[in-house]
Protein backbone atom coordinates (compact mmCIF):
# COMPACT_ATOMS: atom_id res chain seq x y z
CA UNK A 1 0.00 0.00 0.00
CA UNK A 2 1.18 3.53 -0.79
CA UNK A 3 2.84 5.39 2.13
CA UNK A 4 0.56 8.41 1.65
CA UNK A 5 -2.23 6.39 3.31
CA UNK A 6 -0.12 5.17 6.24
CA UNK A 7 1.67 8.28 7.53
CA UNK A 8 -0.93 9.26 10.13
CA UNK A 9 -1.05 9.75 13.88
CA UNK A 10 -3.97 9.33 16.24
CA UNK A 11 -3.90 11.93 19.00
CA UNK A 12 -3.26 10.11 22.30
CA UNK A 13 -6.35 8.45 23.79
CA UNK A 14 -8.64 9.71 20.99
CA UNK A 15 -10.25 8.69 17.71
CA UNK A 16 -8.86 11.84 16.06
CA UNK A 17 -6.47 11.18 13.20
CA UNK A 18 -3.99 13.88 12.13
CA UNK A 19 -1.79 13.96 9.02
CA UNK A 20 -0.30 16.05 6.29
CA UNK A 21 -2.23 16.02 3.00
CA UNK A 22 0.10 15.02 0.11
CA UNK A 23 1.23 17.98 -2.00
CA UNK A 24 -0.60 17.07 -5.23
CA UNK A 25 -3.84 16.31 -3.34
CA UNK A 26 -3.51 19.54 -1.33
CA UNK A 27 -3.13 21.61 -4.51
CA UNK A 28 -6.50 20.30 -5.77
CA UNK A 29 -8.06 20.88 -2.34
CA UNK A 30 -6.76 24.45 -2.19
CA UNK A 31 -8.05 25.21 -5.71
CA UNK A 32 -11.52 23.86 -4.81
CA UNK A 33 -11.55 25.87 -1.55
CA UNK A 34 -10.83 29.14 -3.35
CA UNK A 35 -13.48 28.27 -5.98
CA UNK A 36 -16.00 27.95 -3.12
CA UNK A 37 -14.95 31.30 -1.69
CA UNK A 38 -15.29 32.91 -5.12
CA UNK A 39 -18.81 31.59 -5.80
CA UNK A 40 -19.99 32.38 -2.22
CA UNK A 41 -22.82 29.81 -2.25
CA UNK A 42 -23.91 29.78 1.41
CA UNK A 43 -23.77 26.47 3.27
CA UNK A 44 -26.98 27.24 5.20
CA UNK A 45 -25.70 25.55 8.33
CA UNK A 46 -27.79 26.08 11.48
CA UNK A 47 -26.99 29.53 12.82
CA UNK A 48 -26.16 28.15 16.28
CA UNK A 49 -23.18 26.26 14.84
CA UNK A 50 -22.15 28.33 11.85
CA UNK A 51 -19.55 31.01 11.34
CA UNK A 52 -20.24 34.02 9.16
CA UNK A 53 -18.52 32.77 6.02
CA UNK A 54 -19.13 29.12 5.15
CA UNK A 55 -19.51 28.25 1.50
CA UNK A 56 -20.32 25.08 -0.41
CA UNK A 57 -17.33 24.00 -2.48
CA UNK A 58 -16.66 21.44 -5.20
CA UNK A 59 -15.37 18.06 -4.06
CA UNK A 60 -11.94 17.43 -5.59
CA UNK A 61 -11.77 13.85 -6.85
CA UNK A 62 -8.10 13.30 -5.89
CA UNK A 63 -8.88 14.37 -2.31
CA UNK A 64 -11.98 12.14 -2.13
CA UNK A 65 -10.02 9.08 -3.30
CA UNK A 66 -7.11 9.79 -0.94
CA UNK A 67 -9.46 10.39 2.02
CA UNK A 68 -11.41 7.16 1.35
CA UNK A 69 -8.19 5.15 1.40
CA UNK A 70 -7.02 6.79 4.61
CA UNK A 71 -10.36 6.18 6.34
CA UNK A 72 -10.63 2.60 5.11
CA UNK A 73 -7.14 1.85 6.39
CA UNK A 74 -7.48 3.50 9.82
CA UNK A 75 -11.15 3.31 10.89
CA UNK A 76 -13.66 0.54 11.59
CA UNK A 77 -17.09 2.23 11.87
CA UNK A 78 -18.01 1.37 8.27
CA UNK A 79 -16.89 -2.26 8.51
CA UNK A 80 -18.41 -5.62 9.41
CA UNK A 81 -17.19 -5.36 13.00
CA UNK A 82 -19.85 -2.66 13.50
CA UNK A 83 -22.55 -4.48 11.54
CA UNK A 84 -21.97 -2.84 8.15
CA UNK A 85 -21.59 -5.46 5.44
CA UNK A 86 -20.64 -5.14 1.78
CA UNK A 87 -19.00 -1.71 1.85
CA UNK A 88 -16.18 -1.29 -0.64
CA UNK A 89 -13.63 1.50 -0.50
CA UNK A 90 -15.29 3.19 -3.50
CA UNK A 91 -18.52 3.43 -1.46
CA UNK A 92 -16.95 5.93 0.96
CA UNK A 93 -17.95 9.31 -0.49
CA UNK A 94 -17.81 12.88 0.66
CA UNK A 95 -21.48 13.84 0.94
CA UNK A 96 -20.85 17.57 1.18
CA UNK A 97 -17.83 19.78 1.54
CA UNK A 98 -17.52 23.43 2.52
CA UNK A 99 -14.90 26.10 2.99
CA UNK A 100 -14.76 28.14 6.21
CA UNK A 101 -13.34 31.66 6.34
CA UNK A 102 -12.77 32.69 9.96
CA UNK A 103 -12.03 36.28 10.92
CA UNK A 104 -11.35 37.85 14.28
CA UNK A 105 -14.07 37.00 16.87
CA UNK A 106 -15.60 34.26 14.71
CA UNK A 107 -16.20 30.91 16.37
CA UNK A 108 -17.88 27.59 15.70
CA UNK A 109 -20.22 26.57 18.49
CA UNK A 110 -20.32 22.98 19.84
CA UNK A 111 -22.01 20.62 17.41
CA UNK A 112 -21.70 17.21 15.76
CA UNK A 113 -22.39 16.05 12.23
CA UNK A 114 -25.40 13.79 11.81
CA UNK A 115 -26.13 11.43 8.92
CA UNK A 116 -22.50 10.57 8.20
CA UNK A 117 -19.79 8.23 9.49
CA UNK A 118 -16.71 10.45 9.46
CA UNK A 119 -15.98 14.17 9.31
CA UNK A 120 -12.84 16.16 8.67
CA UNK A 121 -11.25 19.60 8.82
CA UNK A 122 -8.23 20.50 6.71
CA UNK A 123 -6.28 23.73 6.94
CA UNK A 124 -5.59 25.82 3.84
CA UNK A 125 -4.35 29.10 5.41
CA UNK A 126 -3.64 29.56 9.12
CA UNK A 127 -1.64 31.81 11.43
CA UNK A 128 0.25 31.17 14.61
CA UNK A 129 -1.93 31.15 17.73
CA UNK A 130 -5.05 30.64 15.62
CA UNK A 131 -8.39 29.59 17.14
CA UNK A 132 -8.04 26.12 18.72
CA UNK A 133 -10.23 23.15 17.75
CA UNK A 134 -11.81 21.31 20.68
CA UNK A 135 -13.41 17.83 20.82
CA UNK A 136 -15.66 16.48 23.57
CA UNK A 137 -16.29 12.76 24.11
CA UNK A 138 -17.40 10.90 27.22
CA UNK A 139 -17.08 14.10 29.28
CA UNK A 140 -13.43 14.45 28.28
CA UNK A 141 -12.05 17.20 26.09
CA UNK A 142 -9.20 17.30 23.61
CA UNK A 143 -7.86 20.72 22.67
CA UNK A 144 -5.93 20.96 19.41
CA UNK A 145 -3.78 24.03 18.90
CA UNK A 146 -3.90 25.42 15.37
CA UNK A 147 -0.86 27.29 14.05
CA UNK A 148 1.30 27.73 10.93
CA UNK A 149 2.33 24.06 11.09
CA UNK A 150 -1.36 23.07 10.79
CA UNK A 151 -1.47 24.28 7.19
CA UNK A 152 -1.82 21.37 4.73
CA UNK A 153 -2.87 19.07 7.59
CA UNK A 154 -6.16 17.29 8.21
CA UNK A 155 -8.11 16.17 11.27
CA UNK A 156 -10.37 13.13 10.65
CA UNK A 157 -12.83 11.99 13.31
CA UNK A 158 -16.09 10.05 13.80
CA UNK A 159 -18.96 12.40 12.92
CA UNK A 160 -20.75 11.93 16.24
CA UNK A 161 -17.92 13.56 18.20
CA UNK A 162 -18.99 16.93 19.56
CA UNK A 163 -16.55 19.61 18.47
CA UNK A 164 -16.14 23.37 18.47
CA UNK A 165 -13.71 26.04 17.37
CA UNK A 166 -12.84 28.63 19.99
CA UNK A 167 -13.19 32.33 19.12
CA UNK A 168 -10.50 33.55 16.75
CA UNK A 169 -8.47 36.22 18.50
CA UNK A 170 -5.93 37.04 15.78
CA UNK A 171 -6.52 39.61 13.02
CA UNK A 172 -5.88 37.59 9.85
CA UNK A 173 -8.13 35.09 8.07
CA UNK A 174 -8.12 31.36 8.67
CA UNK A 175 -9.26 29.27 5.72
CA UNK A 176 -10.16 25.65 6.29
CA UNK A 177 -12.30 23.06 4.55
CA UNK A 178 -14.64 20.61 6.22
CA UNK A 179 -16.90 17.83 5.13
CA UNK A 180 -18.69 14.59 5.89
CA UNK A 181 -18.02 11.09 4.61
CA UNK A 182 -20.92 8.70 4.13
CA UNK A 183 -21.52 5.32 2.58
CA UNK A 184 -22.98 5.55 -0.91
CA UNK A 185 -24.28 2.15 -2.06
CA UNK A 186 -25.78 3.48 -5.29
CA UNK A 187 -23.25 1.65 -7.45
CA UNK A 188 -23.43 2.33 -11.14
Amino acid sequence: MNDQYLDFTFLPNTEILVAKVPDEVFEDLETAAFAGIETKKALDDPQYASIREEYVMPIPMAFQVWLAHVIDHHYELHKERYGIVGVEIDDLKIGQMWVNVMKQNDQHYPHMHEYSFYSFASYIRVEDNDAPFYFIKDNHGTRIEINKESQQHILIFPSQMIHTVYPKETMGERISVSGNVLIDLNRE
